[in-house]
């Protein structure tokens, strides 16, 4: 459905960088269950990342960069993603981390010669769609994973429940580190 909605006239450029930045995170590794972290200030560049990582199999953990660095450090040490897209302007306020640093900005023309084509993943239902963090108020935040299903049923559900005007805007008002 997805890929069916992106190839329509006004996404097709959108579904064109998605796909490339997912071919390109497929050389890096992800695929089924492989966490991604993301790092990005509201932009499209955020829809094509979270959009190219979910194509290319993966799990995104979501970091706002205005999250304290303390909690930015945990969450990358604890998801231990395999790589981290964010911004070049983001770079400094980064802690350190194992993963590869992608910068969508920085690094857009190496990701640009990948296909724009829609990329082939062997991710099913009950794999990882994504990872978020809890608050941490009753200690240490904790990774919870959503796998593709539950975030499928509660779509499926909302789009039973309520009309198209009344969840209008929804997810543009919320932040992507909170559940659907």
């Amino acid at each position: 459905l997805v890929t069916f909605c992106l190839e329509m006239a006004p996404y097709q450029e959108l579904n064109a960088q998605a796909n490339q930045l997912a071919h390109y995170l497929q050389t890096l590794g992800v695929g089924p269950d492989v966490p991604v972290g993301i790092c990005l200030e509201r932009s499209a560049a955020l829809v094509v990342g979270l959009l190219g990582i979910l194509k290319a199999g993966g799990a995104y953990v979501p970091l706002d960069p205005a999250y304290p660095p303390e909690r930015v450090a945990l969450m990358l040490a604890d998801g231990e993603p395999l790589v981290l897209l964010t911004q070049a302007a983001l770079l400094p306020t980064l802690p350190a981390s194992a993963a590869q640093v992608l910068c969508l900005d920085r690094d857009w023309p190496t990701i640009a010669q990948q296909p724009a084509t829609n990329p082939s993943s062997a991710v099913a239902a009950n794999n990882l769609a994504y990872i978020l963090y809890t608050s941490g108020s009753t200690g240490r935040p904790k990774g919870v994973e959503i796998e593709h299903h539950s975030a499928a049923a509660l779509i499926d559900w909302t789009r039973q429940v309520f009309t198209q005007e009344e969840i209008a805007g929804t997810l543009a008002s919320t932040s992507i580190c909170f559940d659907l």
